[in-house]
């Protein structure tokens, strides 16, 4: 056919995602291929809405599988894959246009940005979603499935997009994430009962032992990750963070923190060390040492050139971490200059706010305002406050109080 770009899917009982999806590569994607696997709501309706061409199979139990019939499908010379609950961000589409009409590689790691219902939940992580469609080239694993190493023996090359897909997925709920850790877990400890000496796979495993507070099975995990790579391995610096999680989910504070210094030592760059670091000082109360790691935070910035990183850990979210401890050190006026700097950033931080109304308790509402519109016009303020589904007291009133200034 036609065209350079195809937009291959796999689904099952998407209606809520999937309009959102699709509109979002209307006018990039010259062809939509949809792989469903046993839709039961409006799933199907709704890519015929959009165009596009669709195959229905039963659920293999296995995802490498169904995204290779979606493979399958594709006729045009490049692929995007998508997941229903992503989003192509519009800003983005010429950087991808000219990826592949002009293209640099042979395959890209785009950056998705996996929001959550707080901002400072939000992550990204860097992963092989664009790809020329060539023989040879199909995806691997029941779970956690892989393009990456057909794309190695192809000899392809692989370089990175600065492409945004927005992933709403985690913004469910946590009873709907539960599930999902369940059953994944069986497929991996299926998938590893053939590959046992699969890094990738032992690092999912692990992280998935994490989501389900199973920390000794998590620490195990993890450690063996470490036997099957070497430090340059891109998950090399992802596996001290890991590891240092587990450590600290199960009560071992100061183990979690001698791994993050090891970590540190080898990956001076990685922010994320540090911020977990600073967390853990801080749940200690060495608030002191905790500064000390937000600081560096904040030196380093956000980190670049790391696979999966947490977003805000080299600006508001390590600003609102230092505003807290000199909270706590009852440094009011430090406290407030950082919460400032965060919120302008990320005017929706709303730990952030929440501080700031804590250190404005008992004064007039008036003071408030006026020191927040230091950082934010009144506009910005409404706007980054109405992203909330519900507002308390407090931000009511500063809402309002900031409303009637605009009519007088």
């Amino acid at each position: 056919m036609d065209g350079l770009l195809t937009v291959s899917m796999i689904v099952k009982n998407e209606e809520i995602f999937l309009p959102r999806c699709l509109e979002s590569v209307q006018g990039v994607a010259d062809d939509i291929v949809i792989v469903d696997t046993g839709s039961t709501d409006q799933t199907l309706a709704i890519a015929h809405q959009f165009g596009a061409r669709t195959r229905q199979i039963e659920w293999p139990n296995d995802f490498a599988k169904a995204r290779n019939v979606s493979l399958e499908m594709v006729q045009t010379p490049w692929v995007l894959v998508m997941d229903a609950d992503e989003v192509l961000v519009a800003e983005d589409i010429p950087r991808l246009e000219k990826a592949i009409k002009e293209p640099f590689a042979d395959a890209y790691n785009i950056r998705i940005v996996s929001l959550a219902n707080k901002a400072e939940n939000i992550s990204e992580s860097y992963v092989a979603r664009l790809f020329r469609h060539v023989p040879g080239i199909f995806w691997e694993g029941k779970i956690h499935e892989q393009i990456i190493p057909s794309l190695i023996r192809a000899k392809l090359t692989l370089m990175q997009l600065n492409v945004r897909l927005l992933h709403y997925g985690y913004m469910d709920g946590v009873s709907h994430e539960r599930n999902k850790g369940e059953r994944n877990l069986q497929l991996l400890l299926e998938a590893l009962k053939d590959n046992p000496k699969d890094a990738y796979l032992t690092w999912q495993l692990s992280q998935t032992y994490l989501g389900l507070n199973r920390s000794e099975e998590a620490q195990a995990m993890a450690r063996k990750v470490f036997k099957l790579i070497t430090p340059d391995s891109p998950f090399h610096p992802l596996t001290y963070v890991l590891l240092a999680k587990a450590y600290w989910q199960g009560n071992r504070p100061r183990k979690a923190l001698t791994v993050l210094e090891e970590a540190a030592f080898q990956y001076p760059t990685f922010t994320d060390l540090f911020f977990l670091q600073g967390l853990i000082r801080t749940h200690l109360k060495e608030w002191d040492k905790a500064l000390y790691a937000f600081r560096q935070c904040l030196k380093l910035g956000e980190p670049q050139g790391f696979l999966i990183t947490e977003t805000g850990v080299g600006s508001f979210k390590a600003l609102f971490r230092i505003a807290q401890c000199h909270t706590n050190l009852h440094q009011t006026k430090e406290a407030l200059a950082h919460l400032l700097m965060a919120i302008k950033i990320q005017p929706t931080f709303r730990e952030a706010w929440q501080l700031l109304f804590l250190l404005f308790n008992g004064r007039p509402i008036e003071e408030l305002a006026q020191t927040v519109q230091m950082v934010l016009t009144a506009p910005q303020i409404a706007a980054a406050f109405s992203t909330w589904p519900e507002r308390d007291a407090n931000e009511e009133a500063l809402v309002r109080y900031i409303g009637s200034l605009s009519v007088s």
